[in-house]
């Protein structure tokens, strides 16, 4: 007898396209820019940040780099939390809070807010991390 080889197609099996994983490296680029947008949207301000209030250098690198704070303290509830609940809905919770904390951002020009969205920005931004991972 003949031995055939064995291929594996991933885009396509029985002659039918498998739009599911073009979807998931879409939604994956998708988070990624967005996540990137969030960091360039707050450099962008910082001017204007500044001249709104009474802010030292000091306060505006505390706001740049508190967003990575919230990925380093939200990764591990995150790698938890996917283990108990489906992906699925996790990341359509994640990625509903951190449109509301972007827009609580730009809205609420309170050095407070501005501080803990940018901490819920990063908890959010880190489930996309873990689920990538």
């Amino acid at each position: 007898g003949q031995t055939k080889g064995v291929t594996m197609n991933v885009f396509f099996s029985d002659s039918r396209p498998d739009y599911s994983l073009v979807l998931t490296y879409v939604f994956i680029l998708g988070v990624q820019m967005f996540m990137s947008f969030d960091g360039g949207a707050t450099s962008a301000c910082v001017d204007e940040i500044k001249n709104m209030g009474k802010w030292s250098e000091s306060d505006l690198g505390l706001l740049g780099s508190l967003d990575k704070v919230g990925m380093t303290l939200g990764a591990v509830c995150w790698g938890r939390a996917l283990q108990e609940v489906p992906a699925k809905a996790l990341l359509v919770l994640g990625l509903g809070l951190n449109a509301v904390c972007s827009l609580i951002f730009g809205m609420l020009p309170v050095w407070l807010s501005m501080y803990a969205c940018k901490v819920l920005m990063g908890v959010t931004q880190a489930l996309q991390i873990v689920f990538g991972t």
